[in-house]
């Protein structure tokens, strides 16, 4: 599963539903904004039960029904590479309390050695955030704010929204993508998996407080619930947890648990060495 791109289309939607999207549009512009330079340390856990003996869809072998896997990195916010967006990076370095020994040369290859391709750099990123999931599910789209993207204003006319539940300060906003050739969430061979889902949001600032995306194709039911709180180092609503559930056709399941902590702000540093001529 990938994610992509969603182009602008307009669309109308109710008056008091309008109101809130248009304040959770406004906060989710100066979230990516401030998210830029801010960077967390993720503990994830995945498992998977139920998996038949062979091999993946990305050709590892499966040795066991049951697997289990602990990662640690820092996930960060990255500007795309065409300029048009940003995307989610997981930088793992430890993995079942091991550390990552090519770290460095890979994080040197994706950004400071980036291939000429734009669209190869993406896939690129994408695919080495996603290098160390396990289970039978080619996923590149398990990361905390990924959600975010459909409140955003240029893709927002690509969905429907209805108010599913008032809750004193906050509204619970339930949506459902169109049918459409180009979808949020796409398979290895680009075809489109419409996602649905909710969030929680605060009806005066439009802040989200949590956010369900799923997503259904055939075989596959995939789930991803993010849950937000205050971060006082970078003044911002930060993801705190992060659950996934896919459950294919076989009964075989991959379950996930993400937490986030240590929020701090980061800077790319160059040093020159200069040296006399002999």
């Amino acid at each position: 599963m990938c994610a992509a791109a969603l182009p602008l289309r307009m669309a109308g939607q109710a008056p008091d539903v309008d109101e809130l999207l248009d304040k959770a549009a406004d906060y989710v512009a100066t979230y990516e904004k401030t998210f830029v330079g801010v960077v967390a340390e993720e503990s994830y856990r995945q498992q998977v039960r139920g998996a038949r003996l062979g091999t993946d869809l990305r050709g590892f072998p499966i040795e066991a029904p049951a697997q289990r896997r602990d990662l640690k990195s820092d996930v960060l916010l990255v500007r795309a590479p065409a300029g048009d967006r940003w995307m989610q990076f997981r930088d793992v370095f430890e993995v079942d309390g091991k550390p990552v020994r090519d770290r460095d040369e890979r994080l040197t290859k994706l950004f400071l050695q980036p291939s000429a391709d734009r669209t190869r750099q993406e896939e690129d990123i994408a695919t080495a955030s996603a290098r160390y999931n396990i289970g039978a599910v080619n996923r590149t789209v398990n990361l905390p704010v990924l959600a975010l993207e459909v409140l955003a204003l240029q893709n927002r006319a690509w969905f429907t929204f209805q108010l599913a539940r008032k809750s004193g300060a906050t509204v619970d906003l339930a949506y459902q993508e169109e049918e459409r050739g180009h979808t949020l969430i796409h398979t290895n061979g680009d075809q489109p998996m419409r996602a649905h889902g909710r969030f929680t949001i605060e009806s005066a600032t439009g802040r989200v407080l949590a956010s369900t995306l799923a997503t259904d194709a055939g075989r596959l039911h995939a789930q991803i619930d993010v849950t937000y709180g205050a971060e006082a180092a970078v003044d911002l609503l930060v993801p705190r947890e992060m659950r996934e559930r896919y459950t294919l056709a076989d009964g075989s399941t991959v379950d996930g648990k993400a937490t986030y902590a240590r929020f701090r702000r980061y800077q790319v540093k160059v040093e020159e060495k200069l040296t006399p001529k002999p």
